[in-house]
Parts: C-alpha cells; structure tokens; sequence
C-alpha cells in the first residue's frame, strides 16, 4: 500500500475547487477562484430563509445554487417547492445523516478564502451549528459508525506543502475544531463519502486533469492512501461535473465521464466497486442518460434512486434514475431554480426522523 505522506493537523477543510475550470451553459467559472467577488455578491439573494411547515413530516430534496447563494428544498416524491434557504456566500457539496440533519459546505466569504459548514436540521430554516473550515470547501460526508464529519478543500491555504494544495478535514461528532490532513502528493479534493467500516474515500488529481484516482483515508489511520483502481474516471471541466463517492448500502460508488483523448463528453456512470486491500475492482456500471447528458454537481444515491444534476437550455434541473438500473430519469424537477439562470450543484436527499 502507497501511503501519500499526508500530515495530520489540528484545523479543518473540504474543497476541490481546483478540479473545476467552468460550469455549465454559459456561465462564467465557478472554481474557487474563477468568479470574481462581484459576480458573487451580484448573485447572492439576501431574502429570507422560508420552509412550509407542513414538510418536516416527509422526505426532503436540498439542491445548492452555487450563484445565487441558495439552497432550494423539495418534497420528494412530490417534487413541490416547499422551502428556500438564505444567506449562503456559495453553497456547493451537501450531505445527510440518517437522524436527517442536512451539512451544506460554502465559502466564508466572496473572496473564497475559507469555508463555513452549515447543519440543519431537517425542514429547519435556520442552522442548529457551524463549522469553520481553512480550505474552500466542496464535498462533505457523515461516518455512519461514529457521527464524523469529513470535509474535502480542494485548496488550502493553511497547507504546509503550499497553499495550492487541498486538505481533508474530520470533525468528530459533526462538532468542534477538526483534525486536518494535508497532502503533499495528491490534490485537489473534491467530493467524498464513508463506507460502513467509517474508511473515507474520495477522488484525486492524479495528473492533468481530467484523469482522477482515487485515495482513502483509513477509519483509524493517520495519513491517506492510494486506492489501485482497474478503470480510470474522469471529472469534467466544461460542465463542472466532479466524480460523486457513496456508499449505495452493498458497495462504494464513485462516478465518472468517459473520456475520448482528454475529451469528455457522454453519459454518467456509475461503478460500484469491490475493495480489496490497496485494490479496487469495478463490479457493476449505472449509466444515467438525461435529455443531452449535460451532466453538473452531486449526486445522491438514496435507495433504489439516485438524483443528480443536469442542464438543459440554460436551466438546472434535477433528474431521478432508478438505481442501480440507471437508463432515462423515471422522474425530474425542471428549472430549478424557477425563475433566475443559476448553477446547482449539490444534492442531498433529507429523510424525515421517527415521530
């Protein structure tokens, strides 16, 4: 087993901003450094948080608008508008815990210069906690095992092997000052998620992009590793589309774009993988077609569905596939959100607690 030489810290970060070049349509950039503090400011909507009372009682779609500085909340499956989020300098990665707290990463402040993460509660209008974060932020994920929270930066400046580098940061009980982890080797990090054994996985720059590995950080080990993986993925810079890592409740998933020499382009696929050691095999492919396969942002598996984000004449939408049977959408949310051009891209499924 490769270990990667990451040291470990006393901070915390969660960002991959580095692997994105652009979004989708025509947009300007949203990589961490790309949109100016004027677009963003611009972009932010300073209304206030708003949530239906009524649908605390159901399951709960979030979807981040990384330009708008909103998080937009659906009932699902009833795919009714039932909430909006506020306040946001640029919401990106979201992520759920099974009591239905909602993590949403998003920069501190327009100059992307460090991250906020916010934890609502579910149907909440207002955060039940923040975290601070040193890096910029993008992916989180909760440990099921013990309750940690991972955040993945895909730069840090606080990184002692160079401010461009990304950074790893794990928050025991979803709470306090995190422990850091921060590569010397691999970076950016983008968006991550826990097996049930609570090993963190997440995909890396490996080389030029768009070609990315894929690394764990061990449940108990300080420093991150080196998966072996028999088929290469790839993220895709036009469209903002970073490689998604779940566990699907049988296996660990990581998704990617095909790649026709350095070209990506094409349908989504989703691996599921069997992890042997420092090894890593894919068992299985989900392939998700939308209306052009303009594929954005997260996706979420959530039992036998899988929601992610695409784009279609300059408006983001939500599509549903069957999982782990892919194909076309069984269901969608269109023009998200209704009435402004925005960029989404994350996506988390909220499941209504016990009464």
């Amino acid at each position: 087993m490769k270990n990667l030489d990451f040291r470990r810290q006393a901070l915390c970060s969660c960002v991959a901003a580095a692997m994105l070049a652009g979004c989708g349509g025509s947009q300007p950039p949203i990589g961490a450094r790309g949109a100016t503090p004027q677009t963003l400011a611009t972009h932010a909507d300073r209304g206030k948080s708003w949530m239906l009372p009524e649908t605390k009682s159901g399951d709960l779609l979030y979807v981040s608008s990384f330009y708008s500085g909103n998080v937009y909340v659906y009932s699902y499956p009833q795919r009714k508008l039932v909430g909006t989020l506020t306040g946001f300098i640029s919401p990106a990665g979201e992520c759920s815990d099974s009591a239905g707290d909602v993590f949403i990463t998003a920069y501190s402040n327009i100059s992307g210069n460090g991250s906020t993460i916010y934890e609502y509660a579910h149907g909440g209008t207002s955060p039940v906690a923040t975290l601070s974060d040193s890096g910029d932020a993008w992916g989180c994920a909760i440990d099921p095992a013990t309750g940690n929270l991972a955040a993945a930066n895909g730069i840090d400046p606080t990184n002692p092997y160079g401010s461009g580098n990304g950074s790893v940061a794990i928050y025991a009980d979803a709470q306090g000052n995190p422990t850091m982890y921060y590569s010397s080797e691999m970076s950016p990090f983008g968006f991550c998620g826990y097996d049930d054994q609570g090993n963190l996985y997440l995909p890396v720059s490996i080389g030029p992009t768009p070609h990315l590995g894929l690394a764990r950080l061990a449940h108990g080990s300080g420093s991150i590793e080196a998966i072996n993986l028999n088929h290469e993925i790839y993220a895709n810079n036009a469209d903002a589309f970073l490689p998604s890592v779940q566990w699907d409740g049988k296996s660990m998933t990581v998704s990617s774009v095909p790649s026709d020499e350095g070209h990506v382009s094409g349908l989504v696929s989703v691996y599921r993988l069997e992890i042997t050691g420092s090894d890593a095999k894919v068992i299985g492919t989900t392939k998700l077609e939308t209306h052009n396969n303009d594929h954005a942002g997260q996706s979420w598996i959530q039992g036998k569905r899988i929601f992610g984000i695409y784009y279609h004449r300059s408006y983001g939408h939500v599509a549903v596939w069957r999982y782990p049977r892919g194909g076309n959408p069984v269901d969608k949310i269109g023009n998200v959100p209704a009435k402004s051009f925005s960029t989404l891209f994350g996506v988390t499924i909220s499941v209504a607690p016990p009464h």
